[in-house]
């Protein structure tokens, strides 16, 4: 086929196929609408974002509400004092000590003060009364290896009137013994005069608490004793003192 005859040949498949390609490229076809684009806006308008799922709803913690996850303790003691079941007490102190005829009113002998050393120990009745044993000795070396003593063996009661307080007010009858013994450097002991009698006790302190089932506080005490017969004489002791009582880590 001579060379003319190609070109010819060329040129009519060029024109037959050109509208196609045209069509093909034609920017209608390849850049969306306006209202395809609106639907497609109006299609993402009525997609919802899904519901998460359900949390258990926590409690509240408003501050007239309080935090529910802790639960309330409360501590007896800060409303009013607590006394263990058990206790056990003692106290230091100075006494003065003097002495009158029995049986009429007349005054006493001048006091001779001397110290003076108590111990007790019982059991608590509910919170206001305790009642136990109490020993009480005033003690007043004279020299020579003499000491002169008076000592008293008692079944007492506290009375507390207060719940809220550690005021109380005691009370105790026994046995009482003056007397004035001789020690030696044996250590042997000789009594010079032992006198015996009834014995009663009054008294009243206050007790603050210094630490969990510990008390100290001060106190006063008058103790008698009644010594009969015919050299009988009433035997009186007016001590001031500081009492340490423990009644367990209640």
């Amino acid at each position: 086929m001579r060379a003319p005859d190609l070109l010819t040949l060329a040129f009519a498949a060029t024109a037959a196929f050109a509208p196609a390609t045209l069509r093909a490229q034609d920017p209608t076809d390849s850049i969306p609408s306006a209202d395809a684009a609106d639907s497609t806006i109006e299609q993402d308008d009525d997609w919802q974002e899904p519901e998460p799922a359900d949390r258990p709803e926590r409690a509240s913690r408003r501050p007239d509400g309080g935090n529910p996850y802790l639960r309330e303790v409360r501590e007896e003691g800060r409303t009013s004092y607590r006394r263990g079941p058990i206790w056990i007490s003692g106290s230091l102190g100075a006494g003065g000590e003097a002495i009158a005829a029995p049986g009429v009113p007349g005054p006493y002998s001048r006091s001779r003060i001397a110290p003076t050393v108590s111990f007790g120990i019982g059991g608590t009745v509910g919170q206001q009364l305790r009642l136990g044993f109490d020993g009480f000795v005033w003690f007043n070396p004279m020299g020579g290896g003499t000491v002169e003593t008076v000592t008293a063996g008692l079944v007492t009661g506290r009375v507390y009137p207060l719940r809220t307080s550690g005021l109380f007010f005691k009370t105790g009858a026994g046995f009482g013994r003056y007397g004035q013994d001789v020690i030696d450097d044996c250590g042997c002991d000789a009594a010079l005069v032992s006198d015996y009698g009834f014995a009663w006790m009054v008294g009243g302190g206050f007790e603050a608490p210094v630490s969990r089932g510990l008390w100290l506080g001060p106190t006063i005490e008058m103790l008698r004793m009644n010594v009969s017969g015919p050299d009988g004489y009433r035997e009186r002791v007016i001590n001031f003192g500081i009492s340490i009582t423990f009644d367990g880590k209640n």
